[in-house]
């Protein structure tokens, strides 16, 4: 099961903060439905928070880069923090990194992203 939490730290940076399991269905329909409102929004910037998830499947990591696609053409920017283990190292063999920015922790992700 997929809990998200929301968390905003500056007035355009907002966290989501996923934990359980990224898999195909209800899980990447959710996160689709808080990307699309997020860019409804006008939200800018957004981290995807994988520190407690602990699977993930090809139909979740496509879920992730299809968001960070249609969340860069409304203007704003996608990264993703805190993947490990077997999450981290299904990313690194699909090459999810080229696509999409991952960093060790939300801090260093959020360091890397220009004030507005």
């Amino acid at each position: 099961m997929l809990q998200i939490r929301k968390e905003s730290v500056e007035p355009d940076i907002v966290i989501l903060r996923l934990s359980g399991r990224i898999a195909m269905g209800r899980p990447c329909q959710e996160i689709e439905c808080q990307i699309d409102e997020l860019i409804r929004q006008k939200s800018a910037k957004v981290i995807l928070d994988l520190g407690a998830v602990q699977r993930v499947d090809s139909t979740g990591l496509g879920t992730i880069v299809m968001c960070a696609r249609k969340f860069k053409k409304a203007g704003g920017e996608l990264r993703v923090a805190g993947a490990k283990g077997i999450v981290e190292e299904i990313a690194n063999t699909s090459n999810i990194p080229r696509i999409i920015p991952f960093h060790a922790t939300v801090e260093e992700a959020l360091a890397g992203f220009t004030p507005a």
